[in-house]
């Protein structure tokens, strides 16, 4: 079939929630259909105001040939934050509109040319992505630790910031990292290290409150040679986190808070990060996450982008990763039966690698009739 034949005729969504490891994720899942019979599946977090959105974008999709992604991706982004502008909606919701729109119109464009979505996106640097696991605390992590060494996992992302400390009497007054509170951060630093060995990277995560506990939190982070700490603040303040990165060799990440290439562009105008993690989800989709990409490739740094998304969101973002020269791992949070809802085809895990799909578009297919179980309450399917 000729990519210039495809029309689309309807943008539908079904928002199901489902296990995630120890978490609860809620998913937004599109599909694009065409006159021509072919659909493209995409995903983004679930919400009422992302719904929303997503339908107020429909019928400016309507009629359009769904292989000018980029041409309706640079649409799609004005016309989402004029519908929102002024509103009590965040912005932020119509940009994870786009961002599933735009997975489902790659899924057709590479399911209409035959290939998958990697090669539309510049050809493939990698056949497996390396996966990193977000854990948890250290009790959370000795929960699953056999998993995890089953899947060969080699980079773990542990809370060993206030927050982990925060039922201790007297670690953390108010706002206020206490020298006791930083000991005890300092005492889990030391079992994780010796629990996990020398062969596997470890990252840390956690909201620190204020610049002055962060940039305490990374000076006592160096002896461990962490390979990130990440969200130490919130990503609305670019100052901060150049006070924070400049003030330490511990590499600073962030971004899944961020939107589209604009917001990324000060960060790196800054050296405000050392680390970048668009969530192509919620970036802009799989193309802006690869030009974010890229634009951190311009300055020395990797890529390790956050990852909460349902079995769709994770093929796509594999296509994305396959694509990207500077990439060093992707987050993931599943566990055992992560991909019960695709179909015949589901990429293998080991080593600490998955399989970038290799089929056209994504690569998979939904088990609509598994997805259908896990439909939110009031949901019904693509009607």
């Amino acid at each position: 079939m000729g990519s210039n034949t495809l029309t689309i005729t309807d943008v539908k969504t079904a928002a199901i929630e489902a296990p995630w490891g120890q978490w609860t994720r809620r998913w937004l899942i599109i599909r694009v259909e065409t006159a021509e019979g072919l659909h493209g599946y995409g995903d983004t977090w679930a919400s009422p105001q992302t719904n929303a959105a997503v339908m107020e974008l429909r019928d400016s999709l309507i009629g359009e040939d769904p292989t000018n992604v980029e041409a309706i991706h640079r649409s799609m982004v004005p016309t989402a934050y004029a519908v929102f502008a002024g509103s009590h909606v965040n912005s932020g919701n119509a940009v994870h509109a786009v961002s599933g729109i735009e997975t489902a119109l790659w899924d057709l464009a590479g399911k209409a040319a035959g290939v998958p979505v990697y090669r539309l996106l510049g050809g493939k640097h990698r056949d497996r992505v390396r996966l990193y696991c977000c854990v948890g605390g250290l009790d959370s992590y000795l929960q699953l630790e056999d998993v995890y060494a089953e899947m060969g996992i080699t980079i773990l992302k542990f809370d060993v910031t206030p927050n982990a400390v925060k039922h201790i009497p007297n670690a953390v007054m108010d706002k206020h990292l206490t020298r006791k509170g930083l000991g005890r951060i300092v005492g889990l630093m030391d079992e994780i290290r010796e629990r996990v060995g020398d062969d596997v990277e470890v990252s840390v995560e956690g909201r620190c409150g204020t610049v002055a506990n962060a940039m305490r939190f990374v000076k006592a982070m160096e002896p461990y040679d962490l390979a990130w700490a990440e969200d130490l603040l919130p990503p609305t303040d670019v100052d901060a986190w150049a006070t924070l990165t400049a003030s330490t060799h511990v590499p600073t990440l962030t971004g899944e808070g961020l939107h589209l290439r604009q917001e990324f562009l000060e960060y790196y105008r800054r050296d405000a990060m050392r680390v970048a993690a668009p969530d192509f989800q919620i970036c802009g989709g799989l193309y802006e996450g690869k030009k974010i990409a890229e634009m951190a490739d311009m300055q020395q740094m990797l890529v390790c982008p956050h990852n909460a998304s349902s079995p769709i969101g994770i093929a796509g973002a594999l296509h994305a990763c396959a694509a990207i020269p500077n990439l060093l791992a992707l987050e993931f949070h599943a566990m055992p039966g992560w991909d019960r809802v695709l179909g015949d085809y589901r990429p293998a895990i080991s080593g600490g690698f998955i399989d970038v799909p290799e089929g056209p578009g994504l690569g998979i297919e939904l088990d609509e009739d598994e997805a259908r179980r896990y439909l939110m309450p009031g949901e019904t399917w693509f009607d």
